[in-house]
């Protein structure tokens, strides 16, 4: 049976999580596997949370296990981009492989990294970096290998995804259901990488540069969160037949690769819409094998952990075996689709003074723009400004960008910022 020694760095909800698996599935690895995955070294800035995990001693030195020479894998669950970056450096030159479920460290500086671990014969899992158990890294990587991409995309915050679904089921306003996103240890004090997007953005730059070979920056996508939207565009939604949903979408057109995370509007027809709670969903459509999704759990650390373990499991079977080569994770720079040159149908809802001729004076300027509009929607009122809801047929982006500007500075009858969300179409 083969033997692998790993260290531990980070023993928060994650690495706790792992702790617990490595001793309460050790038997099912060792027969299923014929590995023998021993810990051999734990450090972590939460001694308390690991002690009663481990009888092994528990440094605060996290640099030190990655220099040690009874360890062969090093397990990094800190999180950051900052110690994180230096604990996985240091383990990469150091000749050890590295598992990791940190998606900001690898989105931002993945390329320098996977290419010293490369340079330097071991390899970088990172199978629990997104969308928590969901098996999506070996799945593009071995089971779709063949496969030529045109999109991907996904739910891939739980925390967003279970406001939204509070949202609707108890008809909260925003600020109510992130409270017990908050509560439930869903959501961080400050929700802000969650619920603006850029936990998300992290997730899909590395899923579309795995997809479709080409390395998608984090620095080049249009992030969106969902902080602005109110219960009254989650029913609004749900009466035109569709569930706002955050996702993170990557699509291949003939300019080039369009990435980027905005709140979206999903048929309630699509698998993506029932997608519920804080649970995550990767869609996909190839040329070859069509659309399919898979669906998991997103976060917490059981989930988030089973990840980790699979990657130990398939990086300890790789490990010293004869002519096994690192795992190419180096793309050449992708060829960016112009966002404003991309076609969409819109969600816009208007604030507005309740008098005659507003709907004429937005049409007219979505008109000018090349914009029509397929519907709306506005319920009476007593008090101001009242919500005028338009659907619209599809247009390009920039025309849309231009319209809401202009109808934004209309003041004398537009009383707040217009909300605007696309429309899931053509996946």
């Amino acid at each position: 049976m083969k033997q692998i020694r790993i260290g531990l760095v980070g023993a928060g909800v994650v690495g706790s999580g792992l702790l617990q698996l490595l001793e309460k599935n050790k038997h099912i690895v060792q027969n299923r596997n014929n590995l023998d995955i021993q810990l051999t070294a734990v450090a972590t800035r939460t001694p308390k949370r690991a002690q009663p995990l481990t009888s092994l001693p528990i440094t605060s030195d996290v640099l030190s296990v990655t220099k040690r020479s009874d360890v062969d894998i090093v397990v990094e669950l800190i999180g950051g981009t900052t110690t994180a970056y230096d604990v996985v450096l240091s383990a990469l030159k150091n000749k050890k492989s590295v598992i990791t479920a940190n998606k900001a460290l690898l989105s931002e500086k993945g390329e320098e990294l996977f290419r010293i671990a490369k340079e330097n014969g071991v390899e970088l899992g990172y199978e629990a970096a997104v969308a928590g158990s969901i098996p999506i890294i070996r799945t593009l990587r071995d089971g779709l290998a063949s496969c030529e991409f045109e999109v991907i995309c996904g739910i891939l915050n739980g925390t967003t995804n279970f406001i939204l679904s509070q949202m609707e089921s108890e008809n909260w306003d925003y600020s109510t259901a992130l409270k017990k996103a908050q509560e439930l240890g869903f959501a961080e004090a400050d929700p802000t990488f969650d619920v603006e997007g850029i936990d998300a953005a992290h997730k899909i730059s590395l899923l579309s540069s795995l997809a479709f070979q080409e390395k998608v920056s984090f620095s080049d996508l249009q992030v969106e969160g969902i902080s602005k939207l109110q219960s009254v565009d989650i029913s609004a939604s749900k009466n035109l037949g569709y569930r706002i949903k955050l996702l993170g979408i990557s699509k291949r057109s003939s300019a080039g690769i369009l990435t980027k995370v905005h709140p979206t509007l999903v048929p309630l027809n699509h698998p993506l819409a029932n997608v519920m709670k804080e649970s995550n969903a990767v869609f996909y459509k190839t040329v070859e094998a069509g659309t399919g999704m898979i669906t998991g759990k997103g976060a917490g650390g059981l989930p988030t952990a089973s990840a980790v373990l699979s990657d130990l499991i398939y990086y300890s079977s790789r490990f010293g075996v004869a002519g096994s080569i690192p795992e190419n994770n180096i793309f050449p720079k992708s060829k960016k689709s112009p966002e404003k040159e991309n076609e969409a149908r819109y969600y816009l809802r208007f604030s507005t003074l309740d008098k005659p001729g507003v709907l004429a004076e937005i049409a007219a300027i979505l008109g000018k723009n090349g914009i029509s509009i397929a519907s709306v929607q506005q319920k009476e009122s007593e008090k101001e400004p009242v919500n005028v809801i338009v659907v619209t047929h599809s247009a390009k982006e920039g025309n849309f960008e231009t319209s809401i500007s202009e109808i934004d500075q209309m003041s004398s009858i537009i009383k707040e910022k217009t909300v605007a969300i696309r429309l899931l179409e053509n996946l």
